[in-house]
């Protein structure tokens, strides 16, 4: 047992629980070298806070950890997404109606000429022929109408594309400059955290205040159109919000909400407020 985790042991579960907001179960789980709790990230979180802390180098208890993790790494198979397509209903139209009503009658009429024909057919199945061929030429005049103001109409939209069009080269500096603007507003929007050396990180969101955890020493980005409540290991971070960066040194845990795009350091009840009571 090499010094550190000597003290450690001296100190005890329960002032190293206050002293780092750690759990104190996990605390005495580790004290214990009992990995059965805990899941690798978790315990490099711990670890790394547990040395800074107190200034010790706990390397003896990091390497037992990791080779315990090895050894006991069970692989998750996610299951597979099934997408399920709706097949496009077509609508009948009013059309297909009334010629499935003609279709019918026409059948009708076929019918008692055939079977019947010393039977005088009912007024309602005769047909007035003048009246089809009537209605015929109104269609035919109607359908010549609709192509010669189509033509029409074509040519006026025609004309008025070219003076669209025209319009368009001679002044293509203000589309150019609409455009430039939106995709400049687009690029600022950024949430981005930057530590100065490795940290834990646990962060949730707070429309489904689902949880994940993560210990990283570059960059790292989070979806800036959600809203979010971060807890680090340490403060010695930079936090970038839509292009301005603001620098934190506190060798502490601290504490962060990022709601409508606005950023805010939280006291440890502040957080607890946001996460219904819980510490994380």
């Amino acid at each position: 047992m090499n010094e550190g985790f000597a003290k450690l042991k001296d100190i005890g579960a329960q002032k190293i629980h206050e002293t780092t907001h750690i759990a104190r179960l996990h605390v005495q789980a580790l004290l214990d070298e009992n990995f059965e709790n805990l899941n690798s990230i978790q315990f490099l979180g711990f670890i790394s806070i547990l040395e800074r802390e107190y200034g010790i180098d706990l390397s003896e208890l990091k390497n037992n950890g990791v080779a315990y993790f090895d050894e006991n790494t069970v692989e998750v198979k996610e299951e597979k997404k099934v997408k399920v397509f709706v097949p496009h209903k077509k609508k009948g139209t009013l059309t297909f109606f009334y010629i499935a009503i003609a279709a019918m009658i026409f059948i009708a009429f076929s019918y008692l000429n055939i079977f019947s024909p010393n039977c005088e057919v009912p007024d309602v199945i005769k047909v007035d022929n003048s009246a089809i061929e009537s209605a015929t030429s109104n269609l035919s005049i109607e359908a010549v109408s609709i192509k010669t103001d189509d033509i029409n109409n074509s040519t006026e939209l025609n004309q008025a594309d070219k003076v669209t069009k025209q319009v368009n080269l001679d002044s293509p500096t203000e589309s150019n400059q609409d455009n430039k603007v939106e995709k400049a507003s687009d690029e600022l929007v950024s949430f981005k955290i930057v530590p100065t050396n490795e940290v834990w990180l646990g962060y949730i969101d707070l429309a489904t205040y689902k949880k994940d955890q993560k210990i990283f020493s570059d960059e790292f980005s989070l979806d800036p159109s959600k809203d979010w409540i971060l807890a680090f290991g340490h403060g010695h971070i930079s936090i970038e919000v839509n292009g301005i960066i603001k620098k934190f040194k506190n060798p502490k845990n601290v504490r962060f909400s990022y709601i409508s795009g606005e950023l805010k350091e939280l006291s440890l009840e502040e957080f607890k407020g946001l996460n219904k009571g819980s510490r994380w």
